[in-house]
């Protein structure tokens, strides 16, 4: 008994902390889910109602079509939710507190899961959506695939959620972390993934992107999976009198999920020593 009260009393602190967290962040969850609803009915629905526009030959297939935004609204999410998670601690003077009315560590794990659940719950609303309009066009059953990508989705959020709140460790202000994680992962991994596509060609896949390994959201869908996963495409009179542009498709399945969780036991070490180095 004096072992669950002692587990109960040392929970209670995240648990506690873990609800202001949502309830602080509800403004930015509201805002998020306004924006995933209309994205998600606008490429569901409304652009079905245009002549030029086709809907797509199988459940999968539009799936695949209405994936295309997802890692953008995941990638905002998770630059808002989680910049602040320890930085905003010590611009708030209270990581340097010596003897805190609650274990840091408590408060920052209580932080990070408030703000997971948030962004879980809006790509949830994203897949739930889409889900409904692939059963309304199509009919049932619902494609088993799409549960797949959702778990990819998930693991993707924390996996960005781990590269943000490494660069919230050590940084000073809340927005400069959002400004400066926005920028690498919007454009930084895209940039460098470009250019070893021109150098390396095929002999080289850039597992260190995370841009790259969200790519499984969207093509764990194809059913069979790619085979060939780097795409050579002609320019240039077919390619006889110019070059060829290639691009990676998609990581593998396999290398997909080890290197997401990779970056997540890293970032989240990393993110650990620096703060407790901060707090020194």
């Amino acid at each position: 008994m004096r072992n669950e009260e002692k587990t109960f009393i040392g929970i209670a602190p995240i648990f506690h902390t873990l609800v202001f967290e949502m309830k602080k962040q509800r403004k930015k969850l509201y805002f998020f889910v306004f924006i995933t609803v209309l994205i998600a009915v606008l490429t569901s629905y409304i652009l079905q109602l245009f002549p030029d526009f086709f809907l797509s030959t199988t459940q999968a297939q539009f799936f695949s079509g209405g994936l295309n935004y997802i890692s953008i609204i995941t990638l905002f999410a998770a630059c808002l939710c989680f910049s602040g998670i320890i930085c905003s601690e010590f611009n708030k003077r209270t990581g340097f507190i010596v003897f805190p009315k609650i274990n840091k560590y408590k408060l920052i794990i209580g932080k990070y899961f408030g703000n997971l659940i948030l962004v879980v719950f809006i790509v949830a609303v994203f897949y739930f959506i889409l889900g409904l309009f692939g059963f309304l066009y199509y009919g049932g059953p619902i494609n088993i695939r799409i549960f797949y990508s959702f778990g990819f989705a998930v693991l993707y959020v924390v996996a960005l959620s781990s590269f943000v709140t490494l660069f919230s460790s050590f940084m000073k202000n809340v927005n400069i972390t959002i400004i400066i994680t926005m920028v690498i992962l919007l454009m930084g991994f895209n940039i460098a993934d470009q250019i070893v596509n021109l150098i390396f060609d095929d002999s080289f896949e850039p597992l260190y992107s995370l841009a790259h390994l969200g790519k499984l959201i969207n093509s764990v869908l194809l059913n069979p999976f790619p085979v060939i996963r780097y795409d050579n495409d002609p320019y240039g009179m077919g390619g006889m009198m110019g070059g060829s542009f290639g691009a990676w498709i998609t990581p593998s399945i396999f290398m997909g999920i080890a290197l997401l969780l990779v970056y997540i036991i890293v970032c989240f070490v990393l993110a650990a020593i620096l703060f407790k180095r901060r707090q020194l």
